[in-house]
């Protein structure tokens, strides 16, 4: 059975995306959890953006593209300055 290029390209990624959600619902908390949650999810995204290029859906995909950093970054900064926040309680 020949599959076309398309069908590969969604259920390869499909299958990345299936992956990676389970690991982020089985990954233990500990320290720096934030980030490996951050990294995990960033591979979902990729999947998404592999998914709306072959559906022929490129301005989606490159907003998504430059959208996706900043929310993850938005993430990272408010844990660092949050886990300052402590830092500085138990020093006082």
């Amino acid at each position: 059975m020949y599959l076309p290029i398309k069908e590969m390209v969604l259920l390869i990624a499909s299958t990345g995306i299936l992956l990676a959600s389970y690991r982020l619902w089985v990954m233990k908390d500990g320290k720096n959890m934030v980030y490996a949650r951050i990294h995990i999810a960033s591979v979902i995204d990729l999947a998404c953006i592999l998914i709306m290029l072959v559906l022929n859906r490129p301005l989606l995909a490159l907003l998504y593209l430059i959208l996706s950093p900043f929310a993850a970054h938005a993430i990272a900064n408010a844990d660092y300055y949050d886990r300052m926040k402590e830092i500085k309680k138990l020093r006082c």
